[in-house]
């Protein structure tokens, strides 16, 4: 049997914590829907294809789901099970469903994009032939490949953004298969939109108009309309913008939320299950994170508060430390060097995991597998440690002990990707003190070698990892925001 779905984007965290024996859930009315169908013991999903947390799936790889019973087609739809390219956006495929019907397959029009980290998602709204429900949505990530290359960057042009650039999200806005830049600008209180013509070069900078001393952002499609929006958290205005895409590269005008004060993370993941991507915020000024569940419209309920107990939860990023196949949080503490992890249960409620060291004041948190054992790992960037820690995860919620990385004075940023197509996670670092991007290639055991430096004007503030340029490799666009420059080094294959 085969259709057509046109599948879909990155959602985030809904409800409340508590202790790991009793976790307080805050769920919604519209959820009862979902759970009609009453879960049956054995219905879940079993494998996935590729397997959760891969570093170098083919681009054009199938995707395969096998469950546990033989699934009810009519149940598999656009907003029950979708894929998202973090940079590509909306996957379009064709699905059929093979292996007695217990296998759904997933094969995408187009191959995603360099490097880029997938997430598929999946629906408590998929029931089995029987009519049982799942009784919790699932996530699963994996990174797809990109072609081995010099690890050489020449710097291919500067763009001009508006006052104090500050974090960019380098994915595909006008659907048109290469990678635009949204890049909000801290003082200017706005996001520069810049759109590439196809061979790496960008016309003249749009602005739109967003909250005082905008910083952390990240895509995602928050309205089932296959176009990728944007959230930006505004920093001293204590809320957060969204932006609806269009899809030609415009955006509605921004909607704003109330969150804790001064949030300086965001990220996104379907935290309840419904298919419709949620939003969540770390709020380093009341401590805390704020979740903010999508209303299966592309607006959302107001915030609920989680109390993650680390002190001044400056970041945070959605991704699977248990291997259950449910994205949880990490968040980091800037006033406790430490990291806590908040387990999702797919259906919208965090237990509060363990607490661990990550080394002094973290600013930004990152996520991968670094040493190829199937478990998530994290970075941080440690700003008074002129250093980045990688504390490798364990599988089970855990945290190792935090290996360090020098790197120049004030680091405030930092990404993982696969820079020169070996197939691991290599990682930069961003100096906003002494200027300089560090580059640190990945050794094959999650350690990394003596770096590389590219250089800023006046500030390393932080890095983007996508293949500007469509050649296959990853190339990097960093921005510094003293100097309020935008730098395109362009890998040279």
């Amino acid at each position: 049997m085969h259709h057509v779905l046109r599948f879909l984007a990155l959602p985030l965290a809904l409800t409340l914590s508590a202790s790991p024996a009793a976790a307080q859930v805050v769920t919604r009315g519209a959820g009862a829907s979902l759970d009609a169908a009453v879960a049956a013991p054995h219905f879940g999903l079993a494998t996935t294809v590729p397997a959760r947390n891969v570093t170098a799936a083919p681009r054009t790889t199938a995707i395969r789901l096998r469950f546990t019973q033989a699934l009810d087609p009519a149940t598999v739809t656009p907003r029950s099970v979708h894929v998202f390219g973090r940079w590509s956006g909306v996957a379009n495929g064709t699905t059929s469903f093979a292996a007695g019907g217990t296998e759904l397959v997933f094969q995408p029009t187009n191959p995603f994009s360099a490097g880029e980290q997938v997430t598929v998602f999946v629906s408590r709204a998929v029931r089995d032939a029987q009519g049982h429900g799942l009784g919790r949505g699932y996530s699963f990530q994996f990174w797809v490949d990109s072609r081995a290359s010099s690890s050489t960057f020449t710097q291919a042009a500067v763009l001009t953004p508006g006052f104090t650039p500050y974090g960019a999200y380098g994915g595909d806005l006008d659907h048109d298969g290469d990678l635009d830049l949204s890049i909000p600008n801290e003082d200017s209180s706005d996001v520069s939109v810049f759109l590439n013509d196809g061979s790496g070069s960008f016309g003249p900078a749009v602005a739109y108009p967003v909250g005082f001393h905008c910083s952390s952002n990240e895509g995602a499609d928050f309205d089932h309309d296959g176009h990728t929006d944007l959230v930006v958290a505004n920093i001293l205005d204590d809320d957060m913008s969204v932006l609806i895409g269009r899809g030609d590269g415009t955006f509605e005008p921004q909607v704003r939320h109330a969150t804790g004060n001064g949030p300086r993370g965001v990220t996104v993941l379907d935290a309840d299950g419904d298919g419709w991507i949620d939003i969540a915020t770390a709020n380093r000024s009341t401590g805390d994170v704020s979740t903010f569940a999508n209303r299966r419209d592309g607006t959302f309920d107001p915030e609920v508060r989680i109390q993650a107990g680390v002190s001044n939860e400056t970041g945070l990023t959605a991704v699977d430390m248990n291997d259950d196949d449910l994205l949880d949080l990490v968040v980091i503490g800037y006033g406790s060097n430490s990291a806590r992890i908040l387990l999702g249960d797919g259906r919208g409620g965090f237990h509060l995991g363990g607490v661990f060291p990550v080394g002094p004041n973290p600013w930004m948190v990152v996520a991968g597998d670094v040493n190829g054992d199937g478990h998530n790992d994290i970075a941080a960037a440690l700003s008074s440690g002129s250093a980045a820690s990688i504390c490798l995860g364990d599988g089970s919620g855990g945290l190792l002990a935090p290996t360090f990385y020098a790197a120049g004075t004030f680091p405030i940023a930092l990404d993982l990707g696969d820079l020169n197509g070996d197939g691991l996670l290599d990682l930069t670092i961003s100096a906003f003190g002494s200027g300089d991007f560090s580059l640190w290639f990945n050794q094959g055991n999650g350690t990394m070698g003596a770096p590389q430096t590219l250089g800023a004007t006046q500030a390393a503030s932080c890095t983007v990892l996508h293949d500007f340029d469509g050649d296959g490799d990853v190339d990097i666009t960093a921005i510094d925001e003293l100097s309020h420059e935008v730098f395109l080094f362009r890998q040279d294959g």
